[in-house]
């Protein structure tokens, strides 16, 4: 792989995931066209209503992939990774979500990254930036001089199609919420270790509300206080999966399991103190724990 006189770096295809998006998608997947020479978009049943931003994202020379209906991140990304490893053959899968937004010369950093671990002995299962949105990525330590990472989130995330072929997939049933952490331990599990790039992008981590208790918002330093949560929704899958992700690695990983419940669980504590939404957010979280030690995967919130 390399980087050609134009700017794309080859061996390199893009999978950029959208559901319902605004026309910011159009100048975030623009940033990875004048990197990139292939990149599928797919559409994860959004609806006919987006059919002109799809359209621009053809006109620009992205592919587009409609799924017939919203079948969640891990469905969405192996259906563009099968796509996208059918036309341009790549050596890498570079995915992304549709509300990050990737400058130039990123690309090249992750694979840097990757050459350089292969070259200290290190065969990178994915490829992480060290910052997302000015905040750092858990850290693994280092091997021979390489910086490795813990858990990294899928959007911008490199994979080798070498890690596709020894462990597979994304887990589908999952829908959202810990996809990300549970293909990062099963390529831990076979060996792969998350490698981090000297880089970093923007992307959305959830949307700051103002605390407020019994109708009153709380000021620090004359302003008020925010708290970040999550769209109420989601409180299903993050403890659904929580519940999920464990019980497979428990055995493997359990000071992981223990530490990932107890951040889940300290959040939900601190939302239900601060931020509007309480009753729905705890029914959610309530029937997604009950769910999860049922089994139960899959779409689910709806039910």
């Amino acid at each position: 792989m390399h980087e050609n006189p134009n700017g794309h770096v080859s061996g390199v295809a893009g999978v950029v995931t959208a559901y319902r998006p605004d026309a910011g998608l159009i100048s975030n997947v623009a940033s990875l066209l004048r990197q990139l020479t292939a990149v599928v978009v797919v559409d994860d049943g959004g609806g006919p209503g987006f059919d002109p931003i799809f359209a621009a994202l053809e006109d620009a020379g992205a592919e587009v992939v409609r799924l017939e209906k919203n079948s969640g991140i891990g469905a969405a990304l192996n259906a563009g990774i099968s796509r996208a490893r059918e036309g341009s053959r790549p050596a890498y899968i570079l995915t992304v979500d549709q509300d990050s937004y990737l400058p130039q010369g990123y690309i090249r950093a992750l694979h840097d990254a990757a050459v350089a671990a292969r070259a200290a002995g290190i065969q990178p299962g994915l490829v992480s930036p060290a910052r997302i949105q000015g905040n750092p990525v858990k850290r693994a330590g280092s091997r021979n001089g390489i910086a490795l990472g813990r858990e990294p989130i899928q959007s911008g995330l490199l994979i080798p199609v070498a890690t596709l072929d020894a462990i597979g997939g994304f887990w589908e049933e999952l829908f959202i919420d810990l996809v990300d952490t549970e293909y990062y331990f099963r390529a831990l599990d076979a060996g792969l270790p998350t490698v981090l790039a000297k880089t970093e992008f923007n992307h959305s981590l959830g949307t700051m509300v103002e605390a407020s208790i019994f109708g009153r918002t709380i000021d620090v330093g004359g302003r008020p206080l925010k708290v970040r949560i999550a769209a109420t929704w989601r409180y299903y899958y993050i403890f659904r999966n929580r519940v999920l992700v464990g019980r497979r690695y428990a055995t493997r990983n359990p000071a992981w399991v223990a530490a990932g419940i107890w951040t889940d669980l300290r959040h939900l504590l601190v939302v239900t103190l601060l931020a509007p939404g309480r009753t729905v957010r705890l029914s959610y979280a309530l029937k997604g724990i009950t769910d999860g030690f049922r089994g139960r995967s899959g779409r689910g919130h709806e039910n």
